[in-house]
């Protein structure tokens, strides 16, 4: 409950006393207090201007999806008519209506409005006592607005998704995948995560074993998958494994269910390969072994030796000439093309710069964060072309290695500097590199990648040092590599082009 009261007007003179006391002769009469005051024109008189505020009850309780209301009453204490508008303010604002908005009141009279709270099913109403309050503005006298102050307190809800990003992966020695997890309550959660193989095939290891994830958050949880056996020959095996999310305080844990293409280390067709060059070594040892080539000998026994001649080393016959003897060889011919000499010779420019973009939501640009050129900044994404506000930081130059079919990206905007994985991590950051390095590929692996082609005008990005590919976060955060998908994958798949 609160009152206001205001007085817009009020003349110094008007309606005071005197500053020197009145002076009274013996025997006269006593004057009144009014009469010691000084008398105001009929113009200068002023209309006082107060009002009551209350709100019942000054606190509620209120369930998301639901809706609840108070009271508040509002009373003209002053002399005039006075028009008053209601507003909510505070944080349930966006969910708080008042009706009616404007209440007309004539003096000493009392008015009622509802106040009515409907918070919505989502992590924007957030569990627990939130201050509110509603702003009562005359329209006649503005400067004396009041806030009426209450408390809602707004009921937990839980809401819990997780998702196997991907379902099925594959490898020969071990495999990565990650579980992420969106609460789409109102409150802060604890999950706890565990692998469960279906035999003794598999180990499942989640990393970390719990997360904690805010309202309206996510979180992830990597996954490490290893075969209890190495399968060296015989194609590839399927094995199915679980992974259970147990949410705090709930007995039954969701589970998420996935597969594991184990790889055999020697293909069938590597054997297959094998088995015929085995055979064909033994047939040449075969053949070698049987074959008796005659050979010529020009040597004669001197006189004065022994009866018995000493036969000499053998030597393999020369082969017969393939053409008559009146035929000479002809002279080998002169190439017809040859390369033109002279000014007509274009120059190889190098690589231009291009841009990147992710095929998810418009297309986000791949750009060094706010074109800063400092070793560590973050490479992220960024729905907006800024052209050169920030130095070119959404080109990129691909200098292409054909030794290894490798690439490496130079930021436009940082020049020497490359695309890297951050060491330990899977966050992509620019560093600097020698000029030398970047010209011969002599880069560290986790500096240069592969382009895979992914159909219809989209490559895929893969890292050379963990076979993962760049990823799409859409924020304008930071990229991340991320286990490749088996199939098309929009935040994976990249379109390389020459402009924006």
């Amino acid at each position: 409950m609160s009152r206001v009261v205001g007085w817009p007007c009020a003349a110094p003179a008007c309606g005071q006393p005197p500053r020197a006391p009145a002076v009274r002769t013996p025997g006269s009469a006593p004057r009144s207090a009014l009469a010691d005051t000084a008398p105001c024109p009929p113009d200068e008189l002023t209309a006082r201007v107060s009002m009551w505020t209350s709100l019942e009850p000054a606190a509620i309780t209120v369930d998301p999806g639901a809706a609840a209301s108070v009271r508040l009453r509002l009373r003209n204490t002053g002399d005039t008519v006075e028009e008053y508008r209601l507003r909510p303010v505070g944080d349930p604002a966006g969910w708080t209506r008042v009706e009616p908005e404007v209440l007309r009141l004539y003096p000493g009279a009392e008015g009622t409005a509802q106040v009515t709270f409907a918070p919505p099913r989502t992590p924007d109403a957030v569990a627990g006592p939130t201050p509110f309050g509603v702003r009562v503005e005359p329209a006649e006298h503005p400067e004396i607005r009041d806030v009426v102050e209450g408390q809602v307190t707004v009921g937990p809800f839980t809401e819990l998704r997780c998702e196997l990003v991907p379902l099925a992966v594959r490898g020969r020695w071990r495999a990565k995948a990650a579980v992420a997890v969106d609460n789409l309550g109102n409150q802060p959660l604890t999950v706890s995560l565990s692998g469960r193989e279906n035999s003794d095939a598999l180990s499942v290891e989640a990393q970390p074993g719990s997360v904690q994830v805010a309202p309206g958050r996510a979180a992830f949880a990597q996954l490490r998958i290893r075969p209890g056996t190495v399968s060296w020959i015989g194609g590839s095996n399927k094995h199915p494994f679980t992974v259970s999310a147990l949410r705090a305080g709930v007995p039954e844990p969701t589970e998420l269910h996935g597969s594991y293409l184990q790889l055999s280390v020697l293909p069938r067709w590597a054997m297959a390969l094998c088995s015929l060059l085995m055979a064909a070594v033994l047939a040449f040892v075969a053949l070698w072994f049987t074959a008796q080539p005659s050979v010529t000998t020009a040597a004669k026994e001197k006189p004065g030796q022994a009866a018995r001649p000493i036969e000499p080393p053998k030597k393999p016959a020369p082969p017969a000439p393939s053409v008559q003897p009146s035929q000479a060889p002809s002279a080998p011919e002169k190439p017809a093309d040859k390369a033109p000499k002279g000014g007509d010779d274009k120059k190889d420019e190098g690589p231009q710069a291009q841009t990147i973009r992710s095929a998810v939501n418009g297309g986000w640009y791949l750009q060094v964060n706010q074109g800063d050129q400092t070793d560590g900044t973050q490479v992220g994404q960024n729905p907006k072309w800024t052209a050169d506000e920030f130095g070119r930081n959404q080109w990129w130059v691909i200098h292409h290695f054909p030794e290894n079919n490798t690439v490496a990206l130079e930021a436009a905007s940082a020049p020497g500097s490359v695309v890297d994985t951050k060491a330990g991590t899977n966050e992509v950051q620019i560093e600097a590199v020698s000029a030398e390095d970047l010209r011969s590929g002599k880069l560290p692996t986790n500096q240069k990648w592969r382009l895979e082609d992914a159909a219809d005008g989209r490559t895929r990005i893969v890292n050379t040092s963990n076979n993962e590919c760049l990823t799409d976060m859409q924020n304008d955060k930071g990229a991340v590599t991320w286990a490749c998908s088996d199939g098309p994958n929009e935040r994976q798949d990249w379109k390389i082009a020459d402009g924006q």
